[in-house]
């Protein structure tokens, strides 16, 4: 019997063609505000927002349009992803307000080691803050402000340094479970954000490791030999306190809570730890500077820009342009492994064009998941998760025009000693941690490790 044709809610003019258009004027719009025109965030929406109104002009039925729209915006991972968003800034603007950053420089400068070994403690410390906050973005911005000029006080390679930071800040942008990246990662694929975070450690961890290692190696053949005198705060010892809250994240969420509660009970956590230790003022706490909320306004770009191409993905999904483009692919694809070098290649593509790790996901995480449905028992949602978190992740870290190397750059060459011609080019070939997550997950594709078939999974537990 002959399967009937799928029938589609809305239609455009120009078919297939017309429905893309938009998505290729969003693309080409974006890469243009951030390229050329050096915009940011903001910039984004109002591409985004001028390729809907191209859509509605397009569309040859606008009610069903509109009303298409906004049933892509009822979906549940579109609130879980903006409401784990507005939870996840908030954790983080408690966090960088507790003195977590100050005390864990405390703790180095009772160390007094060899001035080698300050690249790696400036990546390792990074590990903690971006795994505390989920923010590589953040942990450049407040970690670069005191390792860099640290760098330059002891005549420490300023790319090193900024590598090293970089590579760290990374580490957990990709792993941590309040990341943005991780949220929007795992939502995308149908998959929860702690089987995803298990099953991304071993990657994680593998290449932290190489990283650190030769962090040590490079850092002792530059050294002079002396040891490093760094000024540390001892009154901030007690915010090391706040490093328990990540762990609470995981070992809730391990008790099947979710991450939202798991969230809200961090939350909740880091709230009065920052009264019982002074850190936050009763009276700051209900005023407009409260971190509360600072923390969640934050968020808030990056939930627009995803309400919006949570939209935008609406025109190719509803129009069946979108299944026309994804059996295009699958008939290309002759294993899950190039299904998989599919994502890895639009993970990098996507983060390239629009210098944004977690849009990227947003954009091209419904495609994704799509595709990886014409191999039910040979796709894990984790991996494919894991695929464009990690690729995403380490192409962000290496792009001139990704948040980390803009904000570093503008810390580095703002030391004294180092030149205005200071550029990407001087740290991109020790972003080590950026460049495994792209070598791992290429090898892993291509070799199948880590690759798990849903039927051998079924005959194990049998």
């Amino acid at each position: 019997m002959m399967e009937a044709k799928k029938s589609y809610p809305v239609s455009y003019y120009g078919g297939h063609v017309g429905a893309w258009l938009c998505v290729a004027l969003a693309v080409a719009g974006i890469m243009y505000m951030l390229l050329i025109r050096g915009g940011g965030t903001k910039s984004m929406m109002v591409v985004l927002f001028l390729s809907l109104v191209l859509g509605l002009i397009l569309a040859k039925d606008r009610k069903a349009y509109g009303d298409e729209m906004l049933k892509g915006l009822r979906e549940s991972m579109v609130c879980v992803i903006c409401v784990a968003f507005f939870m996840a800034g908030l954790l983080s603007a408690l966090l960088k307000t507790s003195g977590l950053i100050e005390a864990l420089i405390w703790v180095v400068a009772q160390m007094n080691v060899n001035t080698g070994f300050i690249p790696v403690i400036a990546f390792l410390v990074c590990v903690l803050i971006s795994t505390a906050c989920g923010t590589s973005t953040g942990a450049v911005t407040a970690v670069s402000a005191v390792m860099c000029p640290l760098a330059g006080e002891l005549g420490i390679d300023m790319g090193l340094m900024c590598g090293a930071i970089i590579s760290g800040s990374i580490f957990g942008d990709n792993l941590a479970p309040i990341s943005d990246t991780t949220i929007a990662s795992s939502q995308t694929q149908g998959a929860s954000v702690n089987d995803v975070v298990r099953t991304r450690i071993p990657y994680s961890i593998i290449v932290g490791a190489i990283s650190a290692v030769l962090y040590v190696v490079i850092g002792l053949q530059q050294s002079s030999g002396g040891s490093a005198v760094i000024e540390g705060d001892p009154t901030k010892a007690k915010s090391l306190i706040f490093l328990v809250l990540p762990i609470v994240l995981v070992y809730m969420m391990r008790r099947g809570w979710g991450l939202v509660s798991a969230l809200l009970l961090s939350n909740a956590l880091a709230l009065l730890f920052s009264v019982v230790l002074g850190v936050i003022e009763p009276s700051v706490l209900f005023s407009d500077d409260s971190p509360v909320a600072s923390g969640m306004i934050g968020m808030a770009n990056v939930a627009i820009v995803s309400f919006l191409i949570l939209m935008l993905i609406q025109i190719p999904d509803k129009s069946g342009a979108l299944d026309a483009f994804a059996g295009w692919i699958v008939s290309r694809c002759k294993s899950i492994r190039s299904a998989e070098l599919v994502a890895y290649f639009l993970a990098m593509s996507g983060c390239i064009a629009t210098h944004s790790s977690t849009n990227t996901m947003v954009f091209f995480g419904p495609f994704v998941k799509q595709l990886m449905s014409d191999y039910k028992d040979e796709a894990d949602p984790c991996r494919s998760a894991n695929i464009l978190d990690g690729v995403a992740c380490g192409t962000n870290g290496l792009i001139p025009h990704g948040n980390p190397a803009l904000v570093i750059t503008g810390v580095a060459t703002s030391v004294a000693g180092v030149p205005a011609s200071f550029s990407f080019l001087n740290f991109i070939g020790y972003t080590f941690h950026c460049w495994g997550l792209l070598i791992i997950f290429l090898l892993s594709i291509l070799t199948g490790i880590g690759r798990k078939r849903k039927k051998e999974n079924v005959q194990s537990q049998g």
